[in-house]
């Protein structure tokens, strides 16, 4: 695999960690300072797509590493199908 192909793999998925882990720590800290009969329903909402937005980064990173991972075996064909 060419190096140009990885670091371009790479260039894309080390900003959704970096992402992904930043907006786990606010929402980690979130839930960590706020007594739960506080959160309003509109908080509620917001910390749940916060939520969202961590897996969904970390589904993408994963995706990333996924093709990665392909495109360094031999064996595996890179056809779209």
């Amino acid at each position: 695999m060419p190096c140009d192909a990885m670091r371009h793999i790479l260039s894309r998925a080390v900003p959704l960690v970096h992402e992904s882990r930043a907006l786990s720590y606010a929402l980690t800290m979130t839930l960590a300072t706020t007594p739960r009969r506080e959160f309003t329903q509109d908080e509620v909402d917001a910390i749940c797509q916060l939520a969202y937005e961590v897996q969904n980064k970390l589904a993408k990173a994963a995706e990333l590493f996924k093709d990665f991972d392909n495109l360094s075996d031999p064996e595996v064909d890179h056809r779209s199908p």
